[in-house]
């Protein structure tokens, strides 16, 4: 009853302040003006406020996906720069790949393989080099390894994915060889090889090319060297012939191999 009573007393003032708008009452006017102008700039600054934290947000959000490019672009640029360095590697080998491409018709028909040399020997006399190919690229002991047209020795130990070359320069080096028409060996050495068994009455001279000889076999005629010096030693029966290697070893970075066997 007496919350009814309560109900009834605020809907009659409710009507009463509708039919008699007390807005129109002069010092009713005063105030409300008086209100709204300590209210206004209240609302004016929360207009304010709405906008710059709208427009923070957007620069945040802004700034943020700018963060985020630049860092996309950052690694995109770190992929190029890794991707020019593999580039000037690629053309490197292309460089020395065309050099060596223009095989004579003879290679042509041999199995080959492409290799990089990876070591040299430190001591600096060239007796060997390390290449990148090994068991699972199928070399095995024995095979020919060649730059250009000028052999660089032969493969005498094999790893799982690398091979060491004996080159001709080492003085355990030695292989069948071949100058004029006459067959020799050539025995390795540092600068300079030689020819054994060079009889006194053979013509042999100065700037006479040696070749890679293999008995048996139609393997390619690779140079060795040219014939550097002849002479005889004291009452020797031979000649002591130095044959300068044709092959700069320091300067081979991509080197072929005849897949087959000596």
């Amino acid at each position: 009853m007496k919350g009814q009573g309560h109900a009834f007393l605020l809907l009659f003032l409710s009507l009463l302040l509708y039919f008699s708008s007390p807005s129109t009452l002069p010092y009713l006017n005063k105030a409300y003006n008086f209100l709204r102008l300590l209210v206004q700039p209240l609302f004016e600054f929360k207009g304010l406020v709405v906008e710059n934290t709208k427009y923070a947000l957007e620069t945040y959000v802004l700034l943020s996906r700018v963060s985020e490019e630049n860092q996309r672009l950052r690694a995109q640029l770190e992929e190029c720069a890794i991707y020019k360095t593999q580039l000037k590697t690629c053309e490197s080998n292309l460089f020395h790949i065309s050099k060596l491409i223009e095989l004579t018709p003879e290679l042509k028909h041999y199995p080959l393989l492409y290799a990089n040399v990876i070591a040299y020997d430190p001591s600096g006399n060239d007796a060997f080099l390390v290449i990148n190919k090994g068991q699972g690229a199928g070399l095995r002991e024995g095979m020919v390894v060649f730059h250009g047209d000028n052999l660089v020795g032969i493969v005498d130990r094999v790893y799982g994915g690398s091979s060491r070359v004996r080159t001709v320069f080492s003085q355990e080096f030695s292989i069948s060889a071949l100058s004029g028409d006459k067959a020799y060996i050539y025995k390795g050495g540092y600068p300079y090889g030689s020819l054994l068994h060079v009889n006194l009455e053979d013509e042999i001279r100065v700037g006479d090319g040696v070749f890679l000889r293999v008995p048996g076999k139609n393997f390619p005629q690779l140079t060795i060297g040219t014939v550097q010096s002849v002479y005889q030693e004291g009452k020797s029966f031979f000649k002591r012939v130095e044959v300068k290697p044709a092959v700069d070893v320091r300067r081979v970075s991509l080197c072929i191999v005849i897949r087959e066997e000596l």
